[in-house]
């Protein structure tokens, strides 16, 4: 059943349904009919019962002279089916009929019968039920037995069962029908989603799902996936529009390093202008390391599988080189960078290449976006059982929208408009992972024009000795 279809699976499952409901109801509408048609005849037996004891009683009254064998032989011919009438006596002697003959319809009398007790026997290959039941018979207690046919309640019977089967088949065919047709009708939304979702490639991705009008579980799915679509294609068109200006800037960069290169070759120049050629090589080249680094990064982050080698690292040690990493860029852009340290070293748990990462990125965040005689301070603190790793800058700042945001990978990532920016949108988003990695908490407060604060919250190390490591896998898929 695996291999079949959805609408085949649909409608066999209708087909199943509707076939159990027809032989249920079949089965019970049945057995109610013959329970209905039985306690009809019973009913019929204890009514001629009644008329017998009646009929002996007003005769009595009468003071009738018949004797009592010939009121009860007149009583069977005028009764129907006067010949399963008969009475015996509690040790079950003939009482009447008086020819046993006559008796022989029934072959296996009753012994006890004090209540009213029915059953059905066969009387000349035709069913017949008999209830037994003691009364008094002038003034003695006498078992009467009265039997009635059920020839008629079993053609009725019979009738009822060829018809439930002549009209089952039928049902069911037309139920195979009904189901094949309403699962095309309910599998006719996901048809037109299929076609649709083949017509949709790379180069359209704006194309989008149909949605049903009926609010059901085709409506949620196709709600779904075209919210998908919304998040792919805003993903695609970040990254097309980052892999251009990339591109753009990587032969720009190229094209100057190698006029300048050119230039500086072909002619004698003076000291200060070789300077001044080197400065801009130099600058360049920084310009397509940040791309390429950005680039690997992705590749990298992408789908990050990496394990983590928790150990108990220096916070302090820590700062101090990520700070003296980038002491160097700092004064070249006219920028004062500064750290404050605890007067003790501070440990937390993690992964030291990694943290040396995520400051780093931070760290050039910091420099990138603060201008020319701002300021830039990283500080170390902590409790007894926790450790914040604060990065301030002096900077241009973000709005509160874009500190929405600033997680998200490639977003701001226009190169062309702002060049002196040059930025691949990635840092922040693999400084979040790594913060996720090492389940920490990751705080960013800022105002525009006025600077930016980004809070690394570690717990501190207290379980972990120098030189323990605890290593484990962290997979991580960005957005």
């Amino acid at each position: 059943m695996r291999s079949l279809s959805v609408r085949a699976k649909l409608t066999l499952w209708y087909l199943a349904v509707i076939s159990t409901a027809l032989l249920l109801f079949g089965l019970l509408t049945f057995g109610a009919l013959r329970y209905a048609l039985l306690k009809v005849k019973q009913a019929t037996l204890n009514r001629r019962e009644h008329r017998l004891i009646l009929y002996l009683e007003q005769n009595r009254q009468k003071h009738a002279l018949a004797p009592l064998s010939e009121q009860l032989a007149s009583y069977a011919l005028i009764t129907h089916e006067g010949n399963l009438f008969q009475i015996r006596d509690l040790r079950g002697s003939l009482i009447f009929p008086f020819s046993p003959a006559a008796a022989a319809w029934l072959s296996h009398p009753a012994a006890e019968c004090a209540p009213p007790v029915f059953r059905d026997v066969i009387v000349e290959g035709q069913p017949v039920t008999v209830v037994c039941h003691t009364i008094l018979l002038d003034g003695q207690p006498v078992m009467l037995y009265i039997g009635g046919s059920l020839e008629e309640d079993m053609y009725i019977l019979s009738t009822y069962q060829k018809t439930l089967l002549f009209l089952l088949p039928c049902l069911l065919g037309l139920s195979a029908v009904g189901g094949y047709f309403l699962s095309r009708r309910a599998m006719r939304p996901v048809d037109l989603m299929t076609k649709a979702a083949l017509e949709i490639g790379i180069g359209n991705l704006s194309s989008r799902l149909p949605i049903p009008s009926a609010r059901d579980e085709i409506w949620s799915l196709a709600i779904a996936w075209n919210q998908l679509l919304d998040r792919l294609e805003g993903a695609v068109s970040r990254l097309s529009k980052f892999s251009a200006d990339a591109s753009h800037d990587l032969r720009t960069s190229i094209t100057v390093i190698l006029a300048t290169a050119q230039v500086s070759l072909d002619r004698r120049r003076l000291e200060e202008e070789y300077r001044s050629d080197l400065e801009r090589i130099v600058s360049e080249c920084r310009i397509a390391s940040t791309l390429l680094d950005a680039q690997l990064s992705l590749a990298r982050s992408g789908n990050f599988i990496h394990e983590v080698a928790f150990q108990r690292v220096n916070v302090t040690e820590l700062v101090v080189a990520g700070c003296r990493r980038v002491e160097d860029l700092a004064e070249s852009s006219g920028i004062i960078l500064d750290w404050k340290l605890p007067a003790d070293d501070l440990f937390v748990e993690g992964d030291e290449l990694l943290l040396q990462r995520l400051l780093g990125i931070l760290l050039d965040n910091a420099i990138k976006y603060t201008p020319a005689q701002g300021e830039i301070l990283v500080e170390v603190c902590g409790t007894q059982s926790e450790v914040f790793l604060t990065v301030r800058d002096t900077g241009i700042g973000m709005s509160e929208d874009v500190r929405q945001h600033i997680f998200d990978r490639f977003y701001q990532a226009d190169l062309r408009e702002r060049r002196n920016l040059a930025g691949s949108g990635l840092g922040l988003s693999i400084a979040k992972w790594i913060a996720e990695a090492h389940r920490v908490e990751f705080v960013v407060e800022s105002t525009p024009m006025k600077g930016s604060e980004f809070q690394i919250r570690f717990p501190a190390a207290a379980s972990l000795h120098s030189g323990d490591t605890v290593r484990t896998e962290y997979s991580l898929t960005l957005p």
